[in-house]
């Protein structure tokens, strides 16, 4: 085991090194005299085909809320998140060229000569500095997607979105031959717990009665997305017979949707719980195709833009509260991770709405958003005005000095 100037914890098998989840038992080994504190984080998450504001908004406000058709789908969660409506970036307009000012608030991205302004990431990140392994990471559930993260000077930060490199940048250290040995054997189902079970039982010796539990809960949860990269592997295999070339090493279906936020959020919850970043950004791309979810007939960008037919909007729900659910299942998963003497969900504020107010006439005033975790107060629909909408910048300015 090696101790990294910035707390970092690895294993090491004889090629790789495995990132080690936060463990409050390592850090007072290195500190005595310090006080033992879990990370603060940022996870933004932007749907960029919009979400239905009808099923999405309380029709009350306050605590005592009825839930609408979508936050219903956060049953359990509602002490720990708030929602926010008559919320928007002003001026902004641009269409789906709106996707890249989710986190900036920059205005008139379709307009001559745009240029973009730093994200609200990248703020974070710049404050953090070497504190992690990465200041930040950018992901996309699909390649080709428009990046959240941007710098100072307006440039931006293309997204991860292959789950087998992400996951070998987040957790194997080692030389690009023995890294990519280490990814061939997980495409085979060669768990790196396995090998490193003798490693496991030692370090399990030093560590408190609660931190033997919390890397219990991790080493499941790496076995977890293990299988979850080798059934990606297993399905490509599949397709190969019906197309004239090798499909992607590790893509699932495109049009999986579903299939392909839950593996970045699985991602997102392990590089969260191993510190190897504070700072995370996801682009849920929207697709052009028809999802693979019952029910589904028609393609999704089509879908969104309904023109208030009930038929099409009856399927759009339908999509988009399958990716409610994906996160919804994220935010319970990090709730029940603890951390210190608290959760990864408390220590972790999770931003989620989107760029489009309206998607079907590509508005982009009152936008749907929802804010979880970070130690807040929760449990409320706060209400700006929907004809004059408080900038979102104000929240995010909360969420950085918190």
């Amino acid at each position: 085991m090696a101790a990294l100037a910035n707390r970092r914890h690895f294993l090491r098998t004889s090629s790789v090194c495995l990132a080690m989840p936060w463990l409050e038992s390592l850090v007072r080994g290195q500190e005595q005299k310090a006080p033992v504190v879990a990370p603060r984080r940022i996870v933004s998450i932007c749907t960029g085909f919009g979400i239905y504001g009808p099923a999405f908004f309380p029709e009350s406000v306050g605590t005592d809320y009825q839930d609408s058709e979508y936050t219903a789908t956060f049953k359990n969660l509602r002490d720990k998140f708030t929602i926010f409506s008559g919320i928007s970036h002003p001026e902004i307009g641009g269409d789906h060229a709106s996707e890249a000012c989710f986190l900036t608030s920059a205005k008139h991205p379709a307009g001559n000569g745009f240029r973009n302004s730093i994200s609200l990431d990248m703020v974070a990140a710049k404050q953090l500095g070497n504190t992690t392994r990465f200041p930040l990471l950018s992901l996309c559930t699909v390649d080709g997607g428009t990046p959240l993260t941007y710098t100072a000077s307006g440039a931006s930060i293309p997204a991860l979105n292959k789950p087998s490199e992400i996951f070998a940048r987040l957790f194997l250290s080692g030389n690009a031959k023995n890294v990519a040995a280490e990814v061939a054997r997980l495409e085979r189902g060669q768990s790196i717990m396995d090998r490193m079970g003798d490693r496991f039982e030692s370090l399990k010796q030093t560590l408190s009665q609660r931190d033997q539990q919390q890397l219990t809960e991790y080493t499941e949860a790496v076995r977890d997305m293990e299988k979850q990269l080798h059934a990606g592997q297993e399905w490509a295999a599949r397709a190969k017979p019906v197309v004239d070339m090798p499909p992607p090493n590790d893509q699932l279906d495109r049009a999986d949707l579903v299939g392909r936020i839950k593996m970045i959020l699985s991602l997102t919850k392990l590089a969260l719980q191993t510190d190897s970043t504070r700072v995370i950004s996801i682009m849920i791309r929207g697709m052009d195709n028809v999802p693979l979810i019952d029910g589904i007939n028609e393609d999704h960008h089509g879908l969104t833009h309904h023109g208030k037919d009930p038929r099409k909007i009856q399927q759009l729900k339908v999509i988009e509260k399958a990716e409610l659910a994906a996160i919804a299942e994220f935010l319970r998963t990090l709730r029940e991770t603890k951390e210190s003497d608290s959760t990864l969900l408390d220590q972790t504020q999770v931003l989620v709405g989107s760029n489009l107010g309206d998607a079907s006439s590509h508005g982009t005033s009152n936008l749907p958003i929802l804010l979880a975790g970070g130690g807040y107060k929760h449990g409320r629909h706060i209400a700006g005005d929907t004809k004059n909408n408080t900038p979102l910048g104000k929240l995010f300015v909360s969420m950085l000095q918190r």
